[in-house]
């Protein structure tokens, strides 16, 4: 959750450009960019994600559907992080450390509930298939945002 959290941090220009050109921020007081659109886009992209990553999960690790927890949330975490790091404009410390902080808890919660984690199937094979998982769902939104973005800049 730190990571998603990090993103109150982010600035999207310097204080002193806000100062010099208030009109930079006349679309976020008339509630153009936080309204049910832009909800509604991140809820769509939520449920696609998931939905790539619980489909993707159940055909590309067919032979181990008792471990399909560990192999869906290792997607997510990663797949949350670059979602992160894809909408920022500016990358922070605490962002950073937010990150770094949630691979050391999810590595450690691994090691030490060995009860709830069968660690066993942990393999190269299964590191580059939750890698390809991830990047299956992650990689489209990434590239419609870059191409929208490109065909229709935003003010900043």
């Amino acid at each position: 959750m730190f990571p998603v959290f990090s993103l109150v941090t982010d600035e999207d220009v310097t204080p002193t450009a806000v100062m010099k050109f208030p009109i930079l921020y006349s679309s976020l007081q008339k509630g153009r960019v936080l309204n049910s659109k832009t909800f509604l886009i991140w809820m769509w992209k939520s449920i696609f994600q998931g939905c790539i990553i619980m489909l993707g999960s159940v055909m590309w690790f067919s032979e181990s559907y008792t471990n399909i927890v560990t192999i869906t949330f290792s997607s997510l975490i990663i797949c949350e992080i670059l979602n992160v790091y894809s909408e920022v404009h500016k990358v922070n410390y605490k962002m950073v450390i937010s990150s770094i902080m949630t691979f050391i808890i999810y590595f450690m919660s691994i090691a030490l509930m060995r009860s709830y984690f069968d660690t066993s199937y942990i393999t190269w094979t299964f590191v580059c298939k939750t890698f390809l998982l991830t990047l299956a769902s992650w990689a489209p939104l990434h590239i419609a945002r870059l191409i929208y973005d490109c065909c229709d800049p935003s003010e900043h």
